[in-house]
């Protein structure tokens, strides 16, 4: 038991701790690599809805019109967004910041909104996505014939129709993790536990301390080439060894001094 203590329990911890760390840090990056994946699917979906209202909003600038003046781009608004149930709304904005257009008499979020208005109307960007906690954001910057800057299209998407598939794929992944992880520290547990048998036998030599005879006793029970059954053979040569030294010191101190035979 104290050889298991000592060497198999901190081995298999070790392992084990390590093992933990690989697993969650494949774990954390499959994660992020889901849900990095499934915004830059939705990001793409909406850049094209964006593009399309975006050369709608270029041929009517190309005719002439101010941008204000596009009194059919309402009608596109709603047409776009009624294509996607989770877009929330699509504003058209000036270089002000102000609402031109919009599906939603609603203007954005007011946490969001100064980092919306920096992506849509400084960003260096033309089409481009601002994820929120409950909100994505993509839109496309608007130009004149002069290539000069006159606002940008935002829609705001709601993060909750792929926040759910993204938490039951989270879900899965740490089920998956858990389960490996099981299955491999009973794997190592089982493999410390065989592997490292020997060491017991060496700790019990080693603890018991054991006299010539039962040493000989243990050693004939032990495996022939096994480590436990060499390391018998050199305590019980060690403790012959001992004996004979031993015997030797015995006979020498009850032998007479020849010099003191002869003053006698």
């Amino acid at each position: 038991m104290r050889a298991f203590i000592e060497v198999h329990l901190k081995l298999v911890m070790t392992i084990w701790i390590i093992l933990a760390s690989v697993l969650g840090l494949l774990y954390l990056m499959n994660y992020m690599k889901f849900n990095s994946l499934i915004s830059g699917v939705v990001s793409s979906q909406l850049q094209v809805m964006s593009s399309s209202l975006e050369r709608s909003i270029i041929k009517a600038e190309q005719l002439g019109l101010p941008l204000k003046e596009m009194d059919n781009l309402p009608e596109l608004l709603q047409r776009s967004k009624s294509r996607d149930p989770q877009v929330n709304s699509i504003f058209v904005i000036n270089l002000s910041g102000d609402v031109l257009f919009s599906t939603d008499q609603r203007w954005l979020n007011h946490d969001d909104k100064d980092a919306v208005l920096r992506k849509a109307l400084k960003g260096k960007e033309i089409s481009w996505t601002l994820e929120k906690d409950l909100t994505l954001y993509s839109g496309q910057q608007l130009f004149d014939s002069t290539q000069q800057l006159i606002g940008s299209i935002v829609i705001a998407y709601n993060k909750a129709s792929y926040g759910s598939t993204v938490a039951q794929v989270k879900l899965h992944l740490l089920e998956m993790t858990v389960m490996i992880f099981m299955v491999f520290a009973l794997l190592i547990f089982i493999a410390v536990r065989f592997g490292f048998g020997e060491v017991n036998s060496v700790f019990k030599l080693i603890n018991q301390q054991l006299s010539a005879r039962d040493n000989q006793t243990i050693h004939a029970s032990l495996k022939p080439g096994s480590m436990a059954h060499e390391f018998a053979r050199q305590i019980s040569r060690s403790n012959e060894m001992k004996h004979q030294v031993e015997s030797e010191l015995d006979k020498i101190s009850v032998s007479p001094n020849p010099s003191e035979g002869k003053n006698s």
